[in-house]
């Protein structure tokens, strides 16, 4: 009996002992296997109407830097790009769609493992990223023109009468500029990485919260007196004003902070160029490669619980570093 007992102990031991050697055996499901960092820069297009000029004036902490652009005339369009706006006559709005901001990023790769390969699969990769971004999104530029006659006089030269208007010009600007920390994972499907040169693809996501973000309102005013005949005079309604040695202007600078951080949340394609750097095993720069990458996608802008943005978004890692082992 005893020694059935210890048998049946000894087999139990070695089983536990040898089931202890295959787990022990078994390859983790992912490696660590690189660190990579690049800097950049992102753009988005914004939609910049007159409504959301009025969602954004409800984001605010000081809603009192905004002006009433009730009498604006809004002939501007809100899907352009910078400098590029429509003007009209009189008073008028312009609307500016682009948008960007710099970026600067690190990332920790992992290799998955493969069961049926029984190895790690060196041409995919789970990405782990986090970094921050400065720029801006939503623009808006008003413009109010005013003009009323203050003279006129009977030219000598034989002209006829000479008008004389007083032309004030007033310029409003907003931008909502902000600062982020963001936080993103993607996987990447490669070509052969044995090679000098490789490419890869795959799908990502990225949350950021801000910092800080606020709206930078500007606001500057030019006064002038213009003067023409009836052979020059302007059309009814028409934008208008002259320096003319006759010229002042005054400008004014505020800031005020949103309520609440506004959020990001981007969905996209990661499209990338590797170069190694050195094929010789024995050479540090064999484990290092340069990059440079692509992110089309969609940019989920939350500017307050009421309001919340998706803006076509592209970003692009123009010089990376990746070292690999």
């Amino acid at each position: 009996m005893k020694k059935t007992t210890i048998l049946l102990l000894s087999f139990i031991f070695f089983i536990g002992f040898a089931n202890s050697q295959e787990q022990t055996a078994k390859k983790p499901c992912f490696r660590v296997s690189s660190f990579s960092t690049s800097i950049g820069f992102g753009g988005a297009l914004t939609s910049n109407t007159s409504e959301d000029y009025y969602f954004l004036k409800d984001a605010v902490e000081n809603p009192g830097l905004f002006i009433d652009i009730t009498n604006l005339k809004n002939s501007g369009s809100s899907w352009t790009y910078g400098g590029m706006g429509y003007y009209g006559y009189g008073g008028y709005s312009y609307y500016n769609g682009g948008t960007g901001n710099g970026n600067l990023l690190f990332n920790l790769g992992l290799t998955p493992y493969s069961k049926k390969l029984e190895k790690y699969r060196e041409n995919r990769e789970l990405r782990f990223s986090i970094g921050g971004n400065m720029g801006s999104r939503n623009n808006f530029y008003y413009t109010d023109n005013n003009t009323f006659v203050i003279d006129t006089f009977q030219s000598v030269s034989g002209g006829g009468v000479v008008y004389a208007d007083s032309v004030i010009n007033k310029h409003y600007s907003y931008t909502l500029d902000f600062s982020e920390i963001n936080f993103g994972v993607s996987y990447l499907f490669k070509t052969d990485v044995k090679r000098v040169v490789h490419f890869y693809a795959g799908a990502g996501l990225n949350y950021g919260i801000t910092l800080r973000s606020a709206v930078n309102f500007y606001e500057d005013t030019y006064r002038s007196i213009y003067y023409y005949n009836d052979y020059n005079k302007p059309a009814e309604g028409e934008t208008y004003y002259s320096y003319n040695n006759h010229y002042s202007s005054t400008y004014s600078t505020e800031t005020t902070n949103l309520k609440k951080p506004m959020q990001f949340a981007r969905l996209y394609i990661p499209l990338g160029i590797s170069i190694n750097l050195s094929k010789k095993p024995t050479s540090f720069f064999s484990h290092v490669d340069l990059y440079a990458e692509l992110n089309p996608g969609v940019e989920f802008q939350i500017l307050s619980p009421d309001k919340t943005y998706a803006n076509p978004y592209i970003g692009f890692a123009f010089i990376g570093v990746r070292y690999k082992w």
